[in-house]
């Protein structure tokens, strides 16, 4: 299963203004199968509300509020800038006010830098039918740009190429895809109709980190102190997550997509986003991920079902497309060989919205994870160390029993 987080695609425009509001939070819709519901619930429960007060940022400026903070500050660089990418470099001539994102990524970021992107990819986990990420539409909101504003994105779908005569309709005067899979010969297509930046020559398609984006979009913008200002006070609402919650210092992860009667199974690597933010939550690649091997960069390989049972973590984090899914995959006697599917711990992110802040990871996204998805992966993984307690404990009965006749 190839990685398509923000993957370019045609595009078929349509007026953000348009587009009915949305609240900025939303239900997760994850799913998880758990026989220690009780445990489960609890956790959670308490994990939420301290993460309610982590997603404030302690004091500091993060999410939309970090947004609307950047409004009213213009580029503090001068022009031109240039700026190295895979494909050569790009110089902006000014301050560019007219910027289309070709992942939302990009997007969340320039919004969370203050400015509006005119145009952006449209996704299909909004909330009430919108065709945006809840954390992008309550940054939106913050700058004064909610879909029921005539300042509001248009959006154009996303399938396999980049409609550069959709893109340069919108007069962009800078395009960016830094966060992207943009191939070369769409690079040569949309440069010709504005600078755009493709991704860093050092980093693969849908590899660069949250932070790197940060910076060379901050770079572009000519807002490169905002950039490093929200890093630092994203960064601390992860801290601040990791440190509320010890369950995630050094609990073992492998994240994976499971699909029911599929060849393989999809393990998400180490250079993944998804891993990126839960090593950056306090968790560690258990040992069936650090030894995967696929092609150098790769963000997933297909792992073989033989080796499903090597799958052991305190965290299984499997993605699943939709609700329906969760069963059908339990019902799979091959994916049952995983142990957090036989014995009920599994986290199943059912909902897009929950699995795209990871996946998509942003200074907009990650806020919204720690309050609403990060409370999940908690409960997740002390239900799984219930378990295993439960069941070393019951091993070392039955021995003594044993013993003892």
């Amino acid at each position: 299963m190839a990685d398509s987080v923000d993957s370019t695609g045609s595009t078929d425009l349509a007026r953000g203004a348009d587009r009915r509001r949305t609240g900025s939070a939303a239900r997760t819709g994850t799913r998880r199968l758990s026989r220690r519901g009780l445990l489960v619930g609890a956790a959670a429960a308490g994990a939420a509300a301290l993460l309610a007060a982590c997603a404030s940022g302690g004091g500091s400026t993060a999410g939309p509020s970090a947004a609307a903070g950047n409004a009213s500050q213009g580029a503090t660089e001068s022009f031109p800038i240039t700026i190295a990418h895979t494909y050569g470099s790009t110089t902006i001539a000014a301050e560019p006010t007219r910027i289309v994102a070709i992942s939302t990524v990009d997007a969340d970021v320039v919004i969370s830098l203050g400015v509006v992107p005119i145009g952006m990819p449209a996704v299909t986990a909004g909330a009430d039918g919108e065709e945006a990420y809840p954390w992008t539409t309550a940054g939106l909101e913050a700058l004064g740009a909610g879909w029921d504003t005539a300042a509001a994105p248009a959006l154009y779908a996303t399938v396999h190429d980049v409609d550069a005569d959709a893109v340069a309709a919108l007069g962009p005067d800078l395009i960016l895809g830094v966060h992207s899979g943009m191939s070369e010969d769409e690079y040569a297509r949309l440069s010709a109709v504005a600078p755009t930046l493709a991704y860093p020559a050092d980093a693969s398609a849908y590899e660069v980190s949250w932070e790197a984006v940060t910076v060379a979009v901050g770079r572009a913008l000519g807002r490169s102190a905002a950039a490093e200002a929200l890093v630092n006070t994203t960064t601390d609402v992860l801290t601040t997550a990791r440190t509320l919650n010890p369950s995630l210092s050094g609990a073992a992860y492998a994240a994976v997509a499971l699909d029911a009667g599929g060849p393989s199974i999809t393990v998400f690597t180490e250079v993944d986003t998804r891993s990126q933010v839960l090593r950056q939550l306090g968790l560690a690649p258990a040992p069936a991920i650090q030894a995967v091997e696929g092609v150098a960069g790769a963000v997933s390989v297909d792992y073989p079902l033989s080796e499903a049972g090597q799958l052991d973590a305190d965290l299984l984090w499997a993605q699943v497309d939709g609700d329906a899914a969760v069963e059908a995959v339990q019902a799979d006697d091959r994916l049952a060989e995983i142990p957090a599917v036989a014995d009920g711990t599994a986290l199943f992110v059912a909902d897009e919205a929950a699995a795209m802040s990871l996946a998509a990871a942003s200074p907009l996204s990650l806020p919204w994870c720690c309050e609403n998805h990060v409370p999940d992966i908690v409960a997740a993984i002390d239900a799984s160390r219930a378990m295993a307690t439960a069941a070393a404990s019951a091993s070392a009965s039955a021995t003594a029993s044993g013993s003892a006749r």
